[in-house]
């Protein structure tokens, strides 16, 4: 009966980002993944519907090389008036430099969400991963590389973009007891050419195992863009509670 319980928390509840911890190569051999999904439909004094779902899948050959992918959407009304609409897409492939400990990065994304009017948001970029592990105080990840990047906007009076952009990032994890584990990262992605035209974003992470595969998940996040698209405000935050379930 608690596991029905829970189940159905997670069928109702879950959002569409699966995990901010790094991915380590040899961490969890062959394949692997998560998925959420949720939907909600309120009737009467509030009208709402909300749908969202996600998946990660990972291939990790347990010596060189790790290669992942998310994907995710999110979708909502509230009223009859659109609110949320936003899609996701990041494909990365991770392999050992000269010691596992570093490693060199590639990855492609594409994303869009109608309320910060991108069209679409195309990029493509290589790095390099260097990770350290502190015994009992987790794991420490920095990354530096740049990217190339192409922005189409829903509206005539923002023009289109290339960018090339550097992508420096710090991270962080660890697991304090069995079924509780912390992960945050750090990015800060300006524009080769014009610093003060920079992206940021922070995203923490509170992941408590509850059954077996199943998980709770308490996520912040925070971004930052200095030059959004004209009446787009430069920060957004988010608050989520979560449910993913790993196979």
């Amino acid at each position: 009966m608690k596991f029905l319980i829970v189940l159905m928390m997670f069928l109702l509840n879950a959002q569409a980002v699966i995990t901010i911890a790094p991915v380590d190569i040899g961490k969890q051999p062959g394949l692997s993944g998560g998925i959420k999904g949720s939907f909600s439909t309120i009737r009467g004094n509030t009208d709402t519907d909300g749908y969202s779902a996600g998946l990660r899948m990972v291939y990790d050959n347990n010596s060189s090389y790790v290669a992942w992918s998310d994907i995710a959407f999110n979708y909502a009304k509230a009223s009859g008036e659109l609110n949320t609409q936003n899609t996701y897409a990041h494909l990365r492939y991770i392999h050992t430099l000269y010691k596992k400990d570093v490693n060199w990065e590639a990855f492609i994304q594409s994303q869009t969400n109608k309320f910060t009017k991108i069209e679409k948001r195309l990029l493509a970029g290589l790095g390099l991963r260097y990770h350290t592990q502190m015994q009992d105080y987790g794991n420490i990840y920095v990354g530096f590389g740049a990217f190339s990047e192409y922005i189409k906007y829903t509206t005539s009076v923002d023009p289109s973009e290339h960018n090339l952009r550097l992508n420096m990032y710090i991270a962080y994890k660890n697991r304090f007891i069995k079924n509780v584990r912390f992960s945050y990262i750090g990015y800060y992605q300006p524009r080769a050419d014009i610093f003060s035209d920079a992206i940021a974003s922070n995203a923490a992470e509170l992941r408590v195992t509850i059954y077996k595969q199943l998980s709770i998940n308490f996520e912040l996040t925070y971004n930052q863009d200095t030059k959004p698209a004209i009446g787009v405000k430069k920060y957004d935050f988010s608050q989520k509670t979560s449910f993913v379930y790993d196979f």
